[in-house]
């Protein structure tokens, strides 16, 4: 069920939304998620339909670096803030215009969902300030073999980013090494667009 684990943690998705995507049967994930002695392994057919989801092959667990259509986060551009209803785009754009080293990103994942960042938070990342234990940063991964590199948003613990997901379940540790693993900046704002109801 590891396999299970890392797609569900890749994708960002409960074991619910997984079946569901895959169009099985949610007991047929929660069952053997849930008693580690399971006696059974999934059936072909089940893991070929939650390989298919994942754009992998089954039993194939996916990288780290996820590439560019799966980002955790991307830039923030605001729009130009012409009416009164855009107060939201002109704050993002005080916090940043004329500060040097100051980007906006908007979150789509949730590994800070414990942390209070959810999925359409938008982060002023502020690359001049020096992080500090605890603090939520922006950090780039590299794969160097596929000359990609990913950014991330986690939790700095020195010397190791953490995740703070209820989602993604205990994720590994990555460690900053300034080579492979550097951290870009701090989050120094985090904003929400108010909801209507």
């Amino acid at each position: 069920m590891q396999w299970v684990r890392a797609v569900m943690a890749h994708l960002g998705v409960t074991a619910t939304e997984l079946a569901r995507r895959a169009k099985i049967a949610p007991s047929t994930l929660q069952r053997p998620l849930n008693d580690p002695d399971w006696p059974n392994m999934l059936s072909g057919r089940t893991m070929a339909a939650i390989a298919e989801i994942a754009g992998l092959q089954p039993l194939e667990f996916p990288n780290r670096v996820r590439g560019m259509a799966e980002q955790e986060a991307m830039q923030y551009v605001p729009g130009d803030g012409a009416d009164a209803a855009d107060n939201f785009d002109r704050a993002v754009r005080e916090l940043c215009q004329g500060r040097n080293g100051r980007d906006s990103w908007v979150m789509k994942g949730y590994s800070l969902e414990l942390s209070g960042v959810l999925p359409g938070d938008v982060m002023i990342v502020d690359m001049n300030l020096q992080p500090q234990p605890e603090d939520i940063v922006c950090a780039q991964i590299f794969d160097w073999s596929g000359t990609r590199a990913e950014t991330v948003f986690r939790i700095y613990d020195p010397p190791y980013l953490v995740g703070n997901s209820l989602r993604s379940g205990r994720e590994k540790p990555i460690t900053v090494d300034n080579s492979s693993v550097v951290i870009k900046g701090v989050v120094a704002t985090i904003m929400r667009k108010r909801t209507t109801n």
